[in-house]
């Protein structure tokens, strides 16, 4: 089918009941139609596929070669692919092979182009070609009409040095057509027109495999200049059935010449630039010598043009000082009589200036018995300077270094270090060449601790990653003993791969000043924690007594973070506003330069007033107060012993008056009983007065109990056990049980079944005083007085609800309660100090206590204990 030129809607019938997939395109490549089986093939539908770029519907078509052929056929040159293309479906794969017609869809459209898709089988024609360039010299690559490579003879891969895996890499992923370098080359163009049919020629061009992304990763980095032909091969109905490359190496060829421009251009800047000249000399056997060339530089080393020394060659002997005029007569009489190379350094006098020349020369004698001499003439004034200013500057060099005990190295990679000085080796006990040393062998002379640090460090500069190299050590000297040095040093020298092959740098000596830095670090350090880590809190001040540093204990001690305290007075913020004379005062003691002390209170963060002992230490320099230490000593515990001591001395002395008073009530009415039974006119009955006697003194033994109780509460250390509360509360009513009325009283108990662990001593205690109060105190106006006991256990603590409907406590005397010898109503028998042994028992466990009552109603304990479980399982694991 060569055109179509129908109406759209024919052609659209046309395709649609086509048994093919069929679809039609623009010039732009966008979709005109599709049929029903394209709509199998690949899943889209007509209304989505139309007036969409092909490339989006089907992916598959937007590779060169089906574009190429495209717009073959839209130029009307109908065609058929030389390739099946794959359109995988949900299930199993379609191999077809597009044809290519041109078609006129419109006059203001132009010209499209339909494809029908033949589903065939997956095959390939093998290359006719093939057995006749296997084994031909020559580079010989195939390429289908798709541009995908199909065989590279041997000679191919060998000229990009490729083995044979890599072939099988550059055959699976390589397409011609998708190569960028060829496209920046300009030979994409070339190519095509032989995938187009007509045979082109590939010129000179230098190609790197490298440079191609999709064959970078083969790391084939030869750059080759090649040259050559691409045919297309035909089939009978004389479509492109493949494509054959042949190249040739070049690259020697381009390299020579490359070479021979580079030398004749360098001859020419060399002879135009050199300080000198070059010439050409012949000796003839007659005894007869001239120049046969010389460079234009004579002109301005000698005074004279090149013609004119060739000329005459003794005008340049003429100029030769007096003094090197010997030396220069024999080395040359020399060089000729045994036809050896002519050196000679010496003078030359040019207008009355003198100038260095370096000459030499070698010969070649001809056939007729003449020698050429070929040589060359250099003006080495400068360089003559130089050294004598270079010997100079290296003698005072050798000076410096000695005094300032600096070393220099060398380090050549294929040889040895080496120490440049001397006296700097001889510093550490070594000869000279001692420390010509491989760097292994220099690793052994590095402190061990040292040692990886400096290797790391070495490492990072010869890889690039830093400018310089420079490490602090211990170098180990000849005695064994160690030194710290400097050393410093960098590449100077890296080849063609970037590896060092030298490195060159110092060495000096900081012994003395590093050892001088350890122990200000460690003093530093010292100095440092002892601020930091001291229980005492520290601030330093400047001298106008602004905060400019604070230590932990200080934050601890009052509360105050950095940023409320740094760059701040503290006037301004710990001291009391009633106590700002005698902190004005203390700052100008430190001022002069004196230390002064100071017992007073400052502000907490939180309000509170925070006892402390003030030091104020001035630190100074050159008679000048810098600064100032604040040292602040809390001695809010000290304060509250004294408190507590007092509180103690005044409890010792009620508890004296008390105990005194109690024990001496009850032995007074025993002794006044005593005294009424002795007396001879009495007629009572002497059992009532020992009745008397008998309740007395158990009344003088409960109070002891209590005194002794009070007082075992005071010094006994907690012992924490399992406690049995159910246990504890029966014993204490059985204990109790000849009180009077006691058998009157209903216990009511409910104890939640989770451990808990405190001291047993003192639980017993709390309980005893508590049960007992209620069993004396009991309303005589009821008929059912009760105990009731609710305890609630957590893994925190113990709630101990305590009530009872006994006679209460008056309002007004329910706040002292808890005092010592303490008795709320007149007709207490009790010692005073059951409640007040309570209090101070549940404070010993950490707890706390809180009443109600009211008169003749009854009283409430309500009674927090901290479980102490894991005090008891840590004692457990210890033992």
């Amino acid at each position: 089918m060569n055109e179509l030129s129908t109406d759209r809607f024919i052609l659209n019938d046309f395709i649609e009941e086509n048994a093919e997939a069929i679809f039609i395109f623009d010039s732009n490549f966008s979709v005109v139609a599709w049929n029903r089986r394209c709509y199998e093939l690949f899943g889209i539908k007509r209304e989505i596929a139309v007036s969409k770029e092909l490339g989006h519907v089907a992916p598959v078509f937007s590779d060169q070669y089906f574009k190429m052929l495209a717009l073959k056929a839209m130029a009307a040159k109908p065609s058929v692919a030389k390739k099946s293309y794959t359109i995988s479906g949900n299930v199993s794969s379609t191999y077809v092979v597009p044809s290519f017609s041109p078609v006129r869809l419109s006059e203001w459209e132009g010209n499209g182009c339909m494809v029908i898709l033949r589903e065939t089988e997956l095959t390939e024609r093998p290359s006719k070609f093939r057995p006749l360039i296997a084994e031909s010299p020559i580079a010989t690559a195939i390429y289908r009409p798709d541009g995908t490579p199909k065989y590279f003879n041997k000679a191919y891969s060998n000229l990009w040095g490729a083995t044979k895996g890599m072939s099988d890499v550059v055959i699976k992923y390589y397409n011609i057509f998708e190569d960028e370098q060829l496209e920046e080359l300009g030979l994409t163009v070339f190519i095509q027109k032989a995938f187009l049919g007509e045979a082109t020629e590939i010129p000179p061009i230098a190609y790197n495999p490298y440079d191609t992304a999709s064959i970078r990763r083969l790391g084939l980095r030869q750059r080759k200049y090649v040259k050559g032909h691409v045919f297309p091969i035909k089939d009978e109905f004389g479509e492109v059935e493949e494509v054959v490359m042949v190249l040739s190496d070049i690259t020697f060829q381009k390299q020579a010449e490359e070479i021979l421009t580079d030398t004749h251009l360098k001859f020419q800047m060399l002879t135009l630039g050199l300080p000198g000249v070059i010439y050409e000399y012949e000796e003839q056997a007659d005894g007869g010598s001239r120049f046969k060339y010389i460079s234009q530089g004579c002109n301005e080393m000698f005074g004279f043009s090149p013609e004119e020394i060739m000329k005459d060659a003794s005008l340049l002997n003429k100029l030769v000082h007096p003094q090197d005029l010997d030396d220069f007569l024999m080395t040359s009489g020399d060089s000729n009589r045994q036809n050896r190379e002519w050196q000679w350094e010496g003078r030359v006098l040019v207008d009355g200036k003198e100038k260095w020349i370096e000459g030499k020369s070698s010969p070649t004698r001809q056939k007729d018995g003449s020698i050429i001499r070929y040589g060359l003439l250099l003006d080495v004034t400068d360089k003559k300077e130089v050294e004598k200013r270079y010997k100079l500057s290296e003698e005072r060099l050798q000076l410096a270094l000695r005094g300032a005990e600096l070393g220099l190295w060398e380090w050549d990679l294929k040889d040895k270090k080496t120490i440049f000085n001397k006296a700097w080796a001889a510093k550490y006990g070594y000869d000279h060449h001692e420390l010509e040393l491989q760097f292994d062998d220099w690793g052994k002379l590095i402190h061990p601790e040292d040692l990886p640090c400096v290797k790391e460090k070495l490492t990072g500069h010869l890889k690039g990653e830093t400018e310089y190299f420079e490490a602090e050590y211990r170098f180990k000297t000849k005695s064994g003993s160690y030194r710290w040095i400097l050393d410093k040093g960098r590449a100077v020298q890296r080849d063609e791969k970037g590896r060092v092959t030298k490195a060159s740098g110092t060495y000096l000596d900081i012994n003395e000043k590093k050892n001088a830095q350890l122990l200000i670090q460690r003093n530093e350090q010292l100095f440092t924690q002892l601020f930091e880590n001291s229980p005492l809190g520290i601030v330093l001040l400047d001298e106008k007594h602004r905060v400019i540093q604070m230590n932990q204990g200080f934050k601890d001690m009052f509360g105050y973070s950095i940023n409320d305290i740094i760059g701040n007075q503290l006037n301004n913020i710990l001291v009391p506003k009633d106590l700002h004379q005698e902190a004005i005062d203390i700052n100008l003691l430190t001022v002069s330069g004196k230390v002064g002390m100071l017992e007073s209170h400052r502000t907490h963060k939180n309000g509170s007033l925070v006892p402390v002992i003030i030091y104020g230490v001035p630190v100074t320099l050159d008679n000048k107060t810098i600064g100032i230490y604040g040292i602040y000593v809390d001695i809010t515990a000290r304060t509250k012993a004294e408190n507590e001591l007092q509180v103690r001395n005044n409890e010792l002395d009620n508890f004296v008056y008390k105990v005194s008073h109690d024990l001496r009530a009850p032995l007074s009415s025993i002794l006044g009983l005593v005294n009424l039974a002795q007396h001879q006119d009495n007629d009572d009955d002497l059992l009532q007065y020992i009745g008397l006697i008998e309740n007395r003194v158990k009344q003088l033994d409960l109070f002891i109990n209590d005194v002794l109780s009070h007082s075992k509460n005071l010094k006994l250390a907690i012992m924490v056990d399992p406690i049995n509360f159910k246990q504890i509360i029966d014993n204490c009513f059985t204990d109790l049980s000849y009180l009077p009325n006691a058998h009157k009283v209903d216990i009511k108990t409910r104890v939640s079944s989770r451990p808990f662990y405190s001291d047993r001593w003192r639980i017993n205690e709390i309980f005893r005083n508590l049960i007992s109060n209620a069993i004396k105190y009991l309303n005589p106006d009821i008929d059912n007085p009760y105990v009731a006991i609710d305890i609630n256990i957590t893994d925190k603590s113990a709630n101990i609800k305590f009530r009872d409907n006994g006679i209460g406590i008056e309002k007004n005397t329910l706040p002292k309660v808890f005092e010592m010898f303490y008795r709320a109503t007149e007709y207490s028998e009790g010692s005073g100090i059951g409640l007040y042994i309570v209090k101070n028992a549940i404070e010993k466990l950490g707890g706390k206590i809180r009443v109600e009552s009211k008169p003749k109603q009854g009283t409430f304990f309500d009674i927090t204990i901290p479980n102490s479980k894991e005090a008891w399982l840590e004692r457990e694991n210890e033992k």
